[in-house]
């Protein structure tokens, strides 16, 4: 047992009882002229142990630091050296620059009345708030561990043996501090710091040399981060670097997350913010991850030991952080109570790392010529497989709501659904290569992540629409919806919009007519008997228009002759199919209403009701999570599939415990790949990121910011004749009369090639093929939105 090592007497570290230097102000300002020809206001900043003061004159305001007379000269240039490394590798991170002094010089040095010696060093003053003047609130949380990770991302590639120097808030030090515990007056909080510091000194500390190291910030906490009060959710910068080290990347991410632990209900959700902010962009690793929940624990109890240390060599003396140990006991007797075991469980779980996962490797191949990859695939896929736009692009990597082709150019994507998190979201990604290097089975077998994400997805869902089918596609989702209505109503009909499309296998082919005139006389016998289509809702140009009366009425009467027709050909009415995008129409702006009244005909004939989310799932009308409630319709299946898992194959079908009991009874169905380990991680990450990052928020404020754009257009240009849709699905009818609301399909396919030429991805949509379908990934931003109108007016000047 190691318990003697831990009460061995050993060397106090420098500064655990720190003296600060103790420069008058008068004295300060003939400093501040002597070495940097500056004078000014001045304001005292509180610091561990150093003096600072702001310098503020007409001409700016600086940050003047009197270091500590202990303070090595090796360590003071390391900071300086970390500084300008920044300054190299991300010039635009928001942190502090030397300012040289009149010789030259990265500082100078001072004597202070009590004869002791400080270097003083000048730097700018880093603009903002600090964290504690702002509200802790989760966006914020999740951007601190951004900006961190993007420090030592900066940071990467530096070195400096002083960082390898002993520091008082190192957490390697605890051994140090171990002995002074007995600093600490109450016995049940002396308890609690020796266990915990026990623990880390017993399982943490044996592990550093194994754990990924570089030179980190070591006190990225709520004074050392500020924010423009202007956007108080996003960190814009970090400052005073006194404490860097050379030391873990775990430490780092633990030393940004322990102050937004204290005095709140749940410091674990805050803990984990921190953390999923951090390895969203500097991807964690497994045994960084398992060593999370001690470092935070030992750093709050190392803080109560100082406190109590200083406290005790400073009797009746004020101390710097008075009362900051029993905040650290609070949130300790809080990570506690949670337990380590659970904690370590929890970060691993929002981090979407599996039980015994194994870390992963993603390689981007490299960009070969674009004619040779043409010829190969025609060559083994067949010249019939079809290719956006007349000029194709190719493309190998994406981000966000931009593709990159093959030779780095960007291009703002505002058409691909499938990736509904963005490109290559990274928790999407860290998620699926975290499972693919623990698990890949099927559903014969049992693993939390299925039962994980069938819990989660529906819970998005309202009523009794709980319980999953997972299948790998959203055709293969429709195809299991037809069989269940089919099998259950005992009928054989259904009902699907003119022009819909719902997917590629035989049975759904058959309720997909787009392409089709159905409704023409002529054209009936092209739709499969046992379908009847209605005359889609359409305002624009269909039967009844913008402005009349009783429009939803006028055309759910429709599925009245449809229901008809089924009965009298002796098939009945199994469902009725529906895509609440109404994308293949052409993306209409729907009648208030109308889809509840279609819902309660087919209903009441006996059907069922099959809401088709592929397309307006997960978020896309900016107002609800699904189309469905958007329509304010309760449906008995809902089929899933593309932006399901950001595009990573998975379908899924949704409905009642009584549906699905019945159907499986009959069927015993079964998917191999449905459901998969890496699929349901992937749709666990789509949510996380859905409801992390607030994209029904964004959704409904980029959508309205671009539409509006999109709207202002027409009156520069007459050949849109209108513009709709709500959310993240917005259509664009191009014309050549605006009166006669001519469709102009060759205009539109111009304009979008012209726009993809200009760096903007759109679609086409509609019977006639002269919609734009505008549906981007839902991270899509207000910057997209504007480049998307830009490029959209420039095409058409150009007409």
């Amino acid at each position: 047992m190691a318990k003697n090592k831990k009460n061995k007497k050993t060397e106090d570290i420098k500064f655990l009882v720190a003296d600060t230097p103790q420069f008058p102000e008068e004295q300060v300002h003939k400093i501040a002229k002597k070495l940097y020809g500056r004078d000014g206001d001045l304001k005292y900043l509180d610091s561990d142990r150093d003096q600072n003061f702001r310098l503020r004159n007409d001409d700016g305001q600086w940050i003047l630091k009197f270091f500590h007379p202990q303070e090595a000269t090796d360590v003071i240039d390391f900071q300086t050296k970390a500084l300008l490394h920044i300054e190299q590798t991300d010039p635009d991170l928001l942190v502090p620059h030397v300012i040289p002094t009149k010789k030259g010089e990265p500082f100078g040095k001072a004597k202070a009345p009590d004869g002791r010696t400080s270097i003083v060093r000048l730097l700018s003053w880093v603009p903002g708030i600090d964290l504690h003047e702002v509200e802790n609130c989760a966006p914020l949380r999740r951007d601190v561990g951004r900006i961190v990770a993007r420090l030592d991302k900066a940071l990467q590639g530096f070195f400096h043996v002083a960082g390898l120097h002993t520091m008082l808030w190192d957490i390697k030090q605890t051994p140090h501090l171990r002995i002074h515990t007995g600093d600490i007056k109450t016995k049940r909080h002396r308890k609690m710091a020796e266990g915990v510091l026990d623990r880390f000194i017993d399982t943490v500390l044996p592990r550093w040399t194994h754990l990924r190291s570089q030179v980190i910030h070591n006190d990225a906490n709520m004074a050392n981060v500020v924010v423009d009060p202007a956007a108080p959710q996003i960190a814009a910068g970090i400052i005073d670097f006194g404490d860097m080290i050379y030391g873990p990347v775990a430490a780092e991410v633990a030393m940004a997350a322990d102050n937004f632990g204290i005095n709140v209900d749940d410091p674990m959700g805050n803990f984990i913010d921190v953390a999923a902010g951090f390895d969203a962009h500097f991807p964690l690793h497994e045994e960084e991850v398992e060593v999370l929940f001690d470092m935070i624990a030992a750093r709050m109890a190392l803080s109560a030991v100082i406190v109590a240390r200083r406290a005790a060599a400073r009797e009746g003396s004020p101390d710097y952080l008075p009362g900051f140990d029993l905040d650290c006991y609070r949130t300790l007797d809080k990570m506690l109570s949670v337990g380590r075991e659970a904690g370590t469980a929890m970060f691993r779980d929002a981090l979407r790392f599996p039980a015994r996962g194994r870390k992963g490797t993603v390689n981007t191949p490299e960009a070969t010529d674009f004619k040779d990859q043409l010829k190969r695939r025609h060559r083994y896929l067949g010249k019939h497989l079809s290719l956006f736009y007349k000029n194709p692009l190719h493309v190998e990597r994406g981000e966000g709501a931009i593709l990159y082709d093959a030779n780095g150019r960007a291009f703002v994507d505002a058409y691909n659904n499938v990736t509904s998190v963005g490109h290559c979201h990274p928790h999407v990604v860290n998620a699926l290569t975290r499972q693919a290097s623990a698990l890949g089975t099927n559903t014969r077998y049992v693993y939390s992540a299925l039962a994980d994400y069938a819990e989660r997805l529906q819970g998005t869902m309202p009523g009794n629409l709980r319980c999953c089918v997972m299948v790998n596609s959203g055709s293969e989702a429709n195809d299991i919806a037809w069989q269940m209505s089919t099998m259950l109503t005992g009928k054989h009909g259904g009902i699907v919009m003119e022009h819909a499309y719902h997917g590629i296998t035989e049975a759904i082919v058959a309720m997909s007519p787009e392409g089709v005139d159905a409704m023409a006389p002529d054209n009936r016998e092209r739709v499969a008997p046992h379908v009847r289509t209605l005359i889609a809702p359409e305002l624009y140009r269909g039967p009844w228009r913008k402005g009349e009366k009783g429009l939803a009425d006028k055309y759910a009467a429709d599925a009245d002759r449809a229901i008809d027709e089924l009965d009298e050909a002796g098939y009945g009415t199994a469902s009725l199919m529906v895509d609440t995008s109404f994308c293949s129409n052409g993306i209409p702006d729907v009648p208030k209403g109308y889809l509840k009244k279609v819902a309660a005909k087919v209903r009441a004939a006996g059907g069922m009701i099959i809401a088709d989310e592929v397309q307006y799932g997960f978020g896309r009308p900016g107002t609800h999570m699904w189309g469905y409630e958007y329509h304010g319709v309760r449906p008995d299946i809902v089929t899933i599939g593309k932006p399901v898992g950001d595009g990573f194959p998975l379908g899924v079908v949704v409905t009642t415990p009584a549906i699905l009991h019945a159907f499986m009874e009959q069927t015993g169905l079964f998917s191999t790949f449905g459901g998969n380990p890496m699929a349901c991680a992937a749709g666990l990450a789509v949510l996380d990121v859905i409801e992390r990052e607030d994209l029904l928020a964004n959704c409904r404020d980029v959508s309205q910011h671009m539409k509006t754009g999109l709207t202002e257009l027409m009156a520069r240009h007459e050949c849109i004749g209108d513009v709709r849709g709500h959310g993240f699905v917005t259509g664009v009818e191009i014309v050549s009369n605006r009166d006669t609301r001519e469709p102009d399909a060759k205009t539109m396919v111009w304009v979008m090639n012209r726009m993809r030429e200009l760096g903007v991805l759109t679609g086409r949509e509609g019977h006639h093929g002269n919609v734009f379908k505008i549906r981007p990934p839902m991270v899509f931003s207000r910057d997209n939105a504007d480049a998307l109108v830009t490029a959209m007016d420039q095409a058409m000047r150009e007409l």
